[in-house]
Protein backbone atom coordinates (compact mmCIF):
# COMPACT_ATOMS: atom_id res chain seq x y z
CA UNK A 1 0.00 0.00 0.00
CA UNK A 2 1.23 3.92 -0.71
CA UNK A 3 2.25 5.57 2.56
CA UNK A 4 1.52 9.15 2.24
CA UNK A 5 1.78 12.08 5.29
CA UNK A 6 -1.92 13.08 5.44
CA UNK A 7 -1.26 14.89 8.46
CA UNK A 8 1.39 17.70 8.13
CA UNK A 9 5.00 16.72 9.32
CA UNK A 10 5.86 19.91 10.33
CA UNK A 11 3.29 18.43 13.46
CA UNK A 12 1.65 22.48 13.58
CA UNK A 13 -1.56 20.90 13.58
CA UNK A 14 -0.64 18.88 16.86
CA UNK A 15 -0.62 15.08 14.75
CA UNK A 16 1.94 13.73 12.02
CA UNK A 17 2.64 10.44 10.11
CA UNK A 18 5.99 9.04 10.86
CA UNK A 19 7.11 6.28 8.62
CA UNK A 20 9.86 4.99 9.65
CA UNK A 21 10.35 2.67 6.57
CA UNK A 22 12.44 5.38 4.66
CA UNK A 23 14.43 8.65 5.96
CA UNK A 24 13.15 10.34 9.00
CA UNK A 25 12.05 14.10 8.42
CA UNK A 26 11.89 17.06 10.91
CA UNK A 27 9.68 18.20 12.74
CA UNK A 28 8.46 22.30 12.88
CA UNK A 29 6.29 24.00 15.22
CA UNK A 30 5.15 22.10 17.75
CA UNK A 31 2.84 23.56 19.12
CA UNK A 32 2.73 24.66 22.85
CA UNK A 33 0.21 21.64 23.53
CA UNK A 34 2.18 19.11 21.95
CA UNK A 35 2.11 16.80 19.05
CA UNK A 36 1.14 13.02 18.61
CA UNK A 37 3.15 11.24 15.90
CA UNK A 38 1.46 8.05 14.74
CA UNK A 39 4.38 5.99 13.42
CA UNK A 40 3.96 3.58 10.90
CA UNK A 41 6.69 1.06 9.14
CA UNK A 42 5.64 -0.03 5.63
CA UNK A 43 2.19 1.39 6.19
CA UNK A 44 1.10 -0.54 9.33
CA UNK A 45 1.11 0.81 12.97
CA UNK A 46 3.57 0.24 15.05
CA UNK A 47 2.20 2.98 17.77
CA UNK A 48 2.21 6.75 18.71
CA UNK A 49 4.80 9.08 20.17
CA UNK A 50 4.16 12.32 21.94
CA UNK A 51 6.15 15.05 21.28
CA UNK A 52 6.18 18.08 24.03
CA UNK A 53 5.70 21.75 23.18
CA UNK A 54 6.70 24.62 22.19
CA UNK A 55 9.13 23.70 19.88
CA UNK A 56 10.61 25.26 16.85
CA UNK A 57 12.26 22.52 15.32
CA UNK A 58 13.32 18.70 16.36
CA UNK A 59 15.45 17.23 14.04
CA UNK A 60 15.08 13.94 12.49
CA UNK A 61 17.77 12.44 14.64
CA UNK A 62 16.04 13.53 17.98
CA UNK A 63 12.70 12.18 16.76
CA UNK A 64 14.48 8.88 15.52
CA UNK A 65 15.32 8.78 19.72
CA UNK A 66 12.13 9.44 20.83
CA UNK A 67 10.46 6.80 18.85
CA UNK A 68 13.06 4.33 19.93
CA UNK A 69 12.87 5.58 23.65
CA UNK A 70 8.57 4.76 23.20
CA UNK A 71 8.18 1.96 20.96
CA UNK A 72 11.37 0.12 20.87
CA UNK A 73 10.35 -3.46 21.53
CA UNK A 74 7.99 -3.01 18.67
CA UNK A 75 10.72 -1.76 16.20
CA UNK A 76 12.82 -4.23 14.22
CA UNK A 77 16.15 -2.60 15.51
CA UNK A 78 17.94 0.13 16.68
CA UNK A 79 16.50 3.17 14.90
CA UNK A 80 18.54 6.18 13.36
CA UNK A 81 17.53 8.95 11.16
CA UNK A 82 17.98 7.17 7.79
CA UNK A 83 14.83 4.86 8.80
CA UNK A 84 14.70 1.31 8.16
CA UNK A 85 15.26 0.08 4.70
CA UNK A 86 11.29 -1.59 4.42
CA UNK A 87 10.06 -2.39 0.91
CA UNK A 88 6.26 -0.60 0.60
CA UNK A 89 3.90 -3.38 0.09
CA UNK A 90 2.91 -3.81 -3.84
CA UNK A 91 -0.79 -2.90 -4.37
CA UNK A 92 -3.30 -5.89 -5.61
CA UNK A 93 -5.07 -3.85 -7.77
CA UNK A 94 -6.15 0.29 -9.12
CA UNK A 95 -9.50 -0.93 -7.34
CA UNK A 96 -11.17 -2.88 -4.71
CA UNK A 97 -14.24 -4.90 -6.42
CA UNK A 98 -15.35 -6.31 -3.10
CA UNK A 99 -15.71 -2.81 -1.25
CA UNK A 100 -18.23 -0.29 -1.59
CA UNK A 101 -18.23 2.72 0.83
CA UNK A 102 -20.96 4.23 2.33
CA UNK A 103 -20.58 7.94 4.24
CA UNK A 104 -23.76 9.41 5.94
CA UNK A 105 -23.90 12.69 5.83
CA UNK A 106 -26.06 16.04 6.91
CA UNK A 107 -25.30 19.88 6.14
CA UNK A 108 -21.34 19.16 6.47
CA UNK A 109 -20.62 19.63 2.82
CA UNK A 110 -16.82 20.84 3.45
CA UNK A 111 -15.87 18.13 5.54
CA UNK A 112 -18.04 15.63 3.11
CA UNK A 113 -15.95 17.20 -0.03
CA UNK A 114 -12.76 16.09 1.82
CA UNK A 115 -13.43 12.44 2.81
CA UNK A 116 -14.75 12.31 -0.95
CA UNK A 117 -11.15 13.04 -2.24
CA UNK A 118 -9.50 11.17 0.19
CA UNK A 119 -11.50 8.21 -1.06
CA UNK A 120 -10.87 8.45 -4.78
CA UNK A 121 -7.42 9.02 -3.96
CA UNK A 122 -7.34 5.58 -1.87
CA UNK A 123 -5.19 3.03 -3.63
CA UNK A 124 -6.85 0.82 -4.23
CA UNK A 125 -9.99 2.54 -4.76
CA UNK A 126 -13.39 1.43 -3.56
CA UNK A 127 -15.50 0.04 -6.03
CA UNK A 128 -18.16 2.32 -5.76
CA UNK A 129 -19.39 5.10 -2.94
CA UNK A 130 -22.60 6.10 -1.75
CA UNK A 131 -23.43 9.24 0.11
CA UNK A 132 -26.53 9.53 2.32
CA UNK A 133 -28.05 13.00 2.67
CA UNK A 134 -29.50 12.35 6.05
CA UNK A 135 -32.79 14.63 6.66
CA UNK A 136 -31.00 17.34 4.75
CA UNK A 137 -32.17 21.04 5.13
CA UNK A 138 -30.89 22.86 1.87
CA UNK A 139 -29.39 21.05 -1.55
CA UNK A 140 -25.99 21.49 -0.26
CA UNK A 141 -24.55 18.24 -0.60
CA UNK A 142 -26.39 17.59 -3.19
CA UNK A 143 -24.75 20.09 -5.18
CA UNK A 144 -21.41 19.15 -4.24
CA UNK A 145 -21.76 15.41 -5.63
CA UNK A 146 -23.20 17.16 -8.79
CA UNK A 147 -20.88 19.43 -9.41
CA UNK A 148 -17.66 17.54 -7.87
CA UNK A 149 -18.56 13.95 -8.91
CA UNK A 150 -21.31 14.64 -11.21
CA UNK A 151 -19.47 12.59 -13.57
CA UNK A 152 -17.67 10.04 -11.55
CA UNK A 153 -20.14 6.52 -11.97
CA UNK A 154 -18.70 4.86 -9.12
CA UNK A 155 -20.52 7.95 -6.68
CA UNK A 156 -24.20 7.35 -6.26
CA UNK A 157 -26.30 10.73 -3.98
CA UNK A 158 -29.20 8.65 -2.22
CA UNK A 159 -31.80 11.03 0.55
CA UNK A 160 -33.28 9.36 3.32
CA UNK A 161 -35.61 12.23 4.90
CA UNK A 162 -36.05 10.72 8.14
CA UNK A 163 -33.06 11.42 10.33
CA UNK A 164 -30.97 8.83 12.38
CA UNK A 165 -27.85 7.25 11.16
CA UNK A 166 -29.23 3.69 11.31
CA UNK A 167 -31.94 4.74 8.95
CA UNK A 168 -28.97 6.65 6.67
CA UNK A 169 -26.81 3.25 6.85
CA UNK A 170 -29.87 0.91 6.22
CA UNK A 171 -30.58 3.53 2.84
CA UNK A 172 -27.53 3.08 1.39
CA UNK A 173 -27.77 -0.92 1.25
CA UNK A 174 -30.06 -1.38 -1.44
CA UNK A 175 -27.63 0.27 -3.47
CA UNK A 176 -24.72 -1.98 -2.18
CA UNK A 177 -23.14 -4.64 -5.21
CA UNK A 178 -20.63 -5.62 -3.57
CA UNK A 179 -19.37 -8.66 -1.35
CA UNK A 180 -18.33 -5.81 1.32
CA UNK A 181 -20.09 -2.81 2.65
CA UNK A 182 -17.36 -0.36 4.77
CA UNK A 183 -18.58 2.89 6.74
CA UNK A 184 -17.10 6.01 7.34
CA UNK A 185 -17.82 9.54 8.87
CA UNK A 186 -18.05 12.65 6.92
CA UNK A 187 -15.60 14.41 9.24
CA UNK A 188 -12.91 11.89 8.05
CA UNK A 189 -10.24 11.29 6.02
CA UNK A 190 -9.24 8.07 5.20
CA UNK A 191 -5.57 7.17 4.67
CA UNK A 192 -4.73 5.70 1.22
CA UNK A 193 -4.27 2.03 2.18
CA UNK A 194 -7.24 1.82 4.22
CA UNK A 195 -9.78 0.18 1.40
CA UNK A 196 -7.46 -2.22 0.74
CA UNK A 197 -6.53 -2.86 4.45
CA UNK A 198 -10.49 -3.32 5.11
CA UNK A 199 -10.23 -6.05 2.37
CA UNK A 200 -7.35 -7.98 4.10
CA UNK A 201 -9.13 -7.84 7.31
CA UNK A 202 -11.64 -10.09 5.67
CA UNK A 203 -9.45 -12.60 4.60
CA UNK A 204 -7.16 -13.35 7.76
CA UNK A 205 -9.52 -15.64 9.66
CA UNK A 206 -13.13 -17.84 8.66
CA UNK A 207 -16.46 -16.60 8.73
CA UNK A 208 -15.25 -12.88 9.41
CA UNK A 209 -18.84 -10.71 9.54
CA UNK A 210 -17.24 -7.18 10.33
CA UNK A 211 -13.89 -5.40 10.24
CA UNK A 212 -13.11 -2.44 12.05
CA UNK A 213 -10.02 -0.37 12.05
CA UNK A 214 -7.76 2.50 14.09
CA UNK A 215 -8.93 6.01 14.42
CA UNK A 216 -6.33 8.33 14.73
CA UNK A 217 -6.73 12.13 15.07
CA UNK A 218 -6.65 14.70 12.12
CA UNK A 219 -5.79 17.04 14.36
CA UNK A 220 -5.10 18.36 17.85
CA UNK A 221 -5.14 21.55 18.79
CA UNK A 222 -7.43 22.40 21.22
CA UNK A 223 -7.14 20.99 25.37
CA UNK A 224 -10.94 19.58 24.25
CA UNK A 225 -9.11 17.54 21.83
CA UNK A 226 -6.57 16.02 23.53
CA UNK A 227 -8.75 15.54 26.35
CA UNK A 228 -11.10 13.14 23.60
CA UNK A 229 -7.75 11.42 22.17
CA UNK A 230 -6.63 10.85 25.60
CA UNK A 231 -9.60 9.71 27.23
CA UNK A 232 -12.53 8.30 24.43
CA UNK A 233 -10.63 5.34 23.24
CA UNK A 234 -11.16 5.57 19.64
CA UNK A 235 -7.65 3.69 18.83
CA UNK A 236 -7.94 -0.29 19.97
CA UNK A 237 -4.08 -1.08 19.52
CA UNK A 238 -1.30 -1.56 17.37
CA UNK A 239 -1.91 -5.55 16.90
CA UNK A 240 -4.46 -7.10 14.78
CA UNK A 241 -7.08 -8.99 16.91
CA UNK A 242 -9.74 -11.48 16.08
CA UNK A 243 -12.76 -11.21 17.85
CA UNK A 244 -15.15 -14.48 18.06
CA UNK A 245 -17.95 -16.00 20.92
CA UNK A 246 -15.70 -19.21 20.39
CA UNK A 247 -12.78 -17.68 21.93
CA UNK A 248 -14.32 -16.01 24.53
CA UNK A 249 -11.78 -17.44 27.50
CA UNK A 250 -9.38 -14.73 27.03
CA UNK A 251 -11.96 -11.86 27.16
CA UNK A 252 -13.43 -9.42 29.55
CA UNK A 253 -16.33 -9.60 32.00
CA UNK A 254 -18.45 -7.39 30.18
CA UNK A 255 -17.92 -9.19 26.37
CA UNK A 256 -19.52 -9.66 24.41
CA UNK A 257 -21.70 -6.20 25.38
CA UNK A 258 -18.37 -4.79 25.93
CA UNK A 259 -19.19 -3.94 22.05
CA UNK A 260 -17.27 -0.36 22.54
CA UNK A 261 -14.00 -2.26 22.52
CA UNK A 262 -14.32 -4.24 19.27
CA UNK A 263 -14.44 -1.08 17.04
CA UNK A 264 -16.33 2.40 16.02
CA UNK A 265 -18.74 3.51 13.27
CA UNK A 266 -16.34 5.91 11.61
CA UNK A 267 -14.45 2.90 10.39
CA UNK A 268 -16.03 -0.34 10.31
CA UNK A 269 -17.01 -3.17 7.36
CA UNK A 270 -19.81 -5.98 7.27
CA UNK A 271 -20.63 -8.41 4.83
CA UNK A 272 -23.14 -6.88 2.87
CA UNK A 273 -24.80 -10.90 3.40
CA UNK A 274 -24.60 -10.15 7.43
CA UNK A 275 -26.24 -6.80 7.30
CA UNK A 276 -28.89 -7.98 5.54
CA UNK A 277 -29.64 -10.86 7.29
CA UNK A 278 -29.78 -9.09 10.45
CA UNK A 279 -32.05 -6.68 8.64
CA UNK A 280 -30.03 -3.59 9.32
CA UNK A 281 -28.91 -1.30 11.58
CA UNK A 282 -31.77 -0.88 14.12
CA UNK A 283 -33.16 2.47 12.76
CA UNK A 284 -34.13 3.90 16.11
CA UNK A 285 -30.00 3.91 17.36
CA UNK A 286 -27.53 6.34 16.29
CA UNK A 287 -27.25 10.34 15.85
CA UNK A 288 -29.65 12.05 14.54
CA UNK A 289 -32.38 9.48 17.03
CA UNK A 290 -33.70 10.57 20.10
CA UNK A 291 -31.01 7.84 21.58
CA UNK A 292 -28.41 9.88 20.27
CA UNK A 293 -26.06 7.34 19.29
CA UNK A 294 -25.59 3.09 19.74
CA UNK A 295 -26.54 1.93 15.94
CA UNK A 296 -22.60 0.94 15.64
CA UNK A 297 -22.29 -0.91 19.07
CA UNK A 298 -25.84 -2.83 18.42
CA UNK A 299 -24.11 -4.04 14.96
CA UNK A 300 -21.01 -5.11 16.24
CA UNK A 301 -22.31 -6.62 19.03
CA UNK A 302 -24.47 -9.05 16.65
CA UNK A 303 -21.43 -9.70 14.89
CA UNK A 304 -19.93 -11.86 17.61
CA UNK A 305 -23.22 -12.67 19.56
CA UNK A 306 -24.26 -14.59 16.26
CA UNK A 307 -21.24 -16.58 15.96
CA UNK A 308 -19.22 -14.56 13.16
CA UNK A 309 -15.65 -13.46 14.15
CA UNK A 310 -14.82 -9.44 13.96
CA UNK A 311 -11.41 -8.53 12.56
CA UNK A 312 -9.64 -5.71 14.66
CA UNK A 313 -6.97 -4.38 11.92
CA UNK A 314 -4.88 -1.20 12.78
CA UNK A 315 -3.69 -1.40 9.21
CA UNK A 316 -7.01 0.11 8.02
CA UNK A 317 -6.49 3.80 9.56
CA UNK A 318 -9.08 6.68 9.75
CA UNK A 319 -8.07 10.33 10.60
CA UNK A 320 -11.10 11.79 12.32
CA UNK A 321 -11.31 15.59 13.49
CA UNK A 322 -12.56 15.45 16.72
CA UNK A 323 -14.56 18.26 18.30
CA UNK A 324 -12.82 21.49 19.39
CA UNK A 325 -14.82 23.30 22.03
CA UNK A 326 -15.97 22.25 25.57
CA UNK A 327 -19.81 22.93 24.62
CA UNK A 328 -19.56 20.06 21.75
CA UNK A 329 -17.28 17.83 23.77
CA UNK A 330 -20.01 17.77 26.80
CA UNK A 331 -23.05 16.94 24.29
CA UNK A 332 -20.95 14.34 22.47
CA UNK A 333 -20.40 12.80 26.25
CA UNK A 334 -23.59 12.83 26.81
CA UNK A 335 -24.38 11.27 23.51
CA UNK A 336 -21.98 8.45 23.77
CA UNK A 337 -23.70 7.72 27.37
CA UNK A 338 -26.70 7.53 26.09
CA UNK A 339 -25.91 5.82 23.19
CA UNK A 340 -24.03 2.67 24.82
CA UNK A 341 -27.62 2.00 27.38
CA UNK A 342 -29.85 2.49 24.33
CA UNK A 343 -27.72 -0.21 22.32
CA UNK A 344 -28.27 -2.80 25.17
CA UNK A 345 -32.17 -1.80 25.59
CA UNK A 346 -32.03 -2.66 21.53
CA UNK A 347 -30.52 -5.92 21.80
CA UNK A 348 -33.26 -6.86 24.31
CA UNK A 349 -35.50 -5.41 22.51
CA UNK A 350 -34.37 -7.44 19.22
CA UNK A 351 -33.66 -10.91 21.67
CA UNK A 352 -35.83 -10.62 24.55
CA UNK A 353 -33.77 -13.57 26.01
CA UNK A 354 -30.21 -11.64 26.68
CA UNK A 355 -31.51 -9.66 29.83
CA UNK A 356 -30.71 -12.51 31.73
CA UNK A 357 -27.12 -12.37 30.54
CA UNK A 358 -26.56 -8.29 30.69
CA UNK A 359 -28.37 -8.67 34.01
CA UNK A 360 -25.51 -10.84 35.32
CA UNK A 361 -23.01 -8.37 34.49
CA UNK A 362 -24.80 -5.49 35.59
CA UNK A 363 -22.16 -5.28 39.22
CA UNK A 364 -19.25 -5.54 36.88
CA UNK A 365 -20.66 -2.65 34.49
CA UNK A 366 -21.39 -0.49 37.11
CA UNK A 367 -17.80 -0.99 38.58
CA UNK A 368 -15.95 -0.02 34.83
CA UNK A 369 -18.39 3.06 35.13
CA UNK A 370 -17.85 4.36 38.86
CA UNK A 371 -14.31 2.68 39.86
CA UNK A 372 -11.09 4.92 39.48
CA UNK A 373 -9.05 1.94 38.30
CA UNK A 374 -11.31 0.40 35.56
CA UNK A 375 -10.05 0.52 32.42
CA UNK A 376 -12.62 2.99 31.38
CA UNK A 377 -11.58 5.41 33.93
CA UNK A 378 -7.61 5.11 34.28
CA UNK A 379 -7.16 5.98 30.70
CA UNK A 380 -8.38 9.57 31.38
CA UNK A 381 -5.85 12.43 31.63
CA UNK A 382 -5.50 13.86 35.31
CA UNK A 383 -6.67 16.88 34.00
CA UNK A 384 -10.26 15.24 32.67
CA UNK A 385 -13.02 17.31 33.61
CA UNK A 386 -15.36 15.52 36.03
CA UNK A 387 -18.03 17.71 34.35
CA UNK A 388 -17.58 15.29 31.17
CA UNK A 389 -17.52 12.71 32.98
CA UNK A 390 -20.90 13.02 34.67
CA UNK A 391 -22.55 14.33 31.48
CA UNK A 392 -21.54 10.24 29.94
CA UNK A 393 -23.28 9.27 32.99
CA UNK A 394 -26.50 11.40 33.01
CA UNK A 395 -26.44 10.05 29.51
CA UNK A 396 -26.84 6.44 30.42
CA UNK A 397 -29.12 6.88 32.85
CA UNK A 398 -31.34 8.24 30.33
CA UNK A 399 -30.26 5.88 27.05
CA UNK A 400 -33.76 3.60 27.79
CA UNK A 401 -36.27 6.01 28.24
CA UNK A 402 -34.66 7.94 25.07
CA UNK A 403 -34.35 4.23 23.45
CA UNK A 404 -38.09 3.70 24.26
CA UNK A 405 -39.70 7.37 22.80
CA UNK A 406 -37.71 6.56 19.43
CA UNK A 407 -39.14 3.37 18.79
CA UNK A 408 -42.60 4.92 19.92
CA UNK A 409 -41.81 8.05 17.75
CA UNK A 410 -40.99 5.57 14.79
CA UNK A 411 -43.86 3.93 15.10
CA UNK A 412 -45.98 6.81 15.25
CA UNK A 413 -44.22 7.91 11.97
CA UNK A 414 -44.74 4.52 10.00
CA UNK A 415 -48.76 4.55 10.80
CA UNK A 416 -48.92 7.49 9.49
CA UNK A 417 -47.43 7.11 6.60
CA UNK A 418 -49.01 3.87 6.07
CA UNK A 419 -52.29 5.77 5.94
CA UNK A 420 -51.12 8.08 3.37
CA UNK A 421 -50.03 5.30 1.27
CA UNK A 422 -53.19 3.60 1.91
Amino acid sequence: MTVVELAPVSAAAGVAVIEVGRALPALADVPALGARCLVRLGGRPLGVVDVAGPCTSLDAGSLASAIEAALGPALPGPLTAGGFDAAQPMVAGEVAETVTVVIATRDRPDTLARCLESLLSARPMPAAIVVVDNAPSDRRTLELVERVHGDDRRITYVTEPRPGLGRAHNAALPHVATEHVAFTDDDVIVDTGWVGAIADGFRAADDVACVTGLIAPAELRTEEQWWVERAAGFAKGFDRRIRSARDAAGEGPLFPYDAGTLGSGANMAFTTAFLRSLGGFDPALGTGTVALGGDDLAALHAVVARGHSLVYEPAAVVFHRHHAERAALERQAYGYGAGLTAYLCSVVAHRPATVFAIGSRVIAGIGQVLKPTSPLNARRPADYPSSLVWRERAGMAAGPVRYVRQRFLDRRTDRRLGKQVA
